[in-house]
């Protein structure tokens, strides 16, 4: 069974979980900062729109134009408005 790992707070309040990794022997720590619990780079690729991959600069995630649903412009629902 796999441990959960514990989650830690900088000096500015963010959260993080320390990975541990070697170099040339020794042992060393990154911090990966996570948001609900989830890693914060698979956080906001789950929920960031275009628009923030776009100002980000990260054009490779932008959905296509075929990929996006079109939306439903049809009268059957708007026969009810006044204008």
């Amino acid at each position: 069974m796999k441990q959960k790992r514990k989650i830690h707070k900088d000096k500015n309040g963010l959260d993080y979980i320390k990975e541990s990794y070697f170099v040339g022997g020794k042992m060393k720590f990154r911090k990966v900062y996570v948001i609900d619990g989830i890693p914060a780079e698979d956080f906001f690729e789950k929920n960031a729109t275009d628009i923030n991959h776009y100002l980000n600069c990260e054009y490779w995630l932008i959905n296509k134009e075929s990929d996006r649903e079109e939306p439903d412009l049809s009268d059957e629902k708007n026969r009810d408005l006044p204008f």
